[in-house]
This record gives C-alpha cells, structure tokens and sequence, in this order.
C-alpha cells in the first residue's frame, strides 16, 4: 500500500475513516487508481516527500465517503428529503463522476512528480 492508516490519522489529518480495516481495505482500492492514473509508475516511485502517500489518503477517504454514502442498498446521496411523510430523494454518483473526483484529488498531491505524465519517459528511448 501507498499510505498507512498511521499516515492517514498522522501526516493527512484524516479523521473520516476511524477503522484501521476499513483504511486498509479502501487503500487497496486507491492504489488501483493511483497505479491506472500514474499508468503503474507508483509502484516504483521513491516517495520522499509523502506525495504519493497524501494521494492515497484522500482516495481513500473519498471511497469511504462514497462507500458510506450509497449505504448497503447503494442508494447514493441524498439530493431531497421531506419530513411530513418522510420522503427521500437520493441521487447516484455514476463511476463516471467519482472517478473524475477520485483524479483531482489524486492530482492535487502529484503535480510536479512527474507520476502525472501521459507520454513515454525518456529513460524508455
């Protein structure tokens, strides 16, 4: 994994996820987007600075908030409720849409490592 649950409460400040299993669970899942996104560079990426792993941590944490969003019935958000008669509207988030946000959030701690470029390293000509 990219990112502990130590670097999730520590260095990220993460206080959404409360379970240990849970980060580890979910961070599984990050890696798979952060390794799709970066096209497989993460895994051999120095992590100096803790890009790598900040990244991680707020894909995480946005797949737990999604996760706990669409609840077991994976109903999705709520987008209206009414109490006399208690009627509740809740909206999807396509995976079209969380992946878009899963990207930016990624995006917002890679720039600048070059884990982001789309083209052909030049150790590979």
């Amino acid at each position: 994994m990219y990112a502990t649950f130590d670097d999730y409460t520590g260095r990220f400040g993460g206080r959404a996820i409360t379970n240990e299993a849970d980060f580890s669970r979910l961070a599984v899942r990050a890696d798979a987007v952060l390794d799709r996104l970066t096209f497989g560079r993460a895994a051999g990426y120095r992590d100096r600075e803790g890009k790598l792993a900040m990244a991680c941590c707020a894909v995480t944490e946005k797949l737990y908030e999604q996760e706990k969003h669409s609840g077991a019935g994976g109903a999705g958000r709520i987008l209206e409720e009414k109490v006399g008669d208690h009627q509740v509207k809740y909206r999807a988030c396509g995976w079209a849409e969380l992946t878009t946000e899963l990207e930016a959030l990624a995006e917002m701690y890679l720039y600048g490592t070059g884990l982001l470029y789309r083209g052909i390293p030049v150790e590979a000509w």
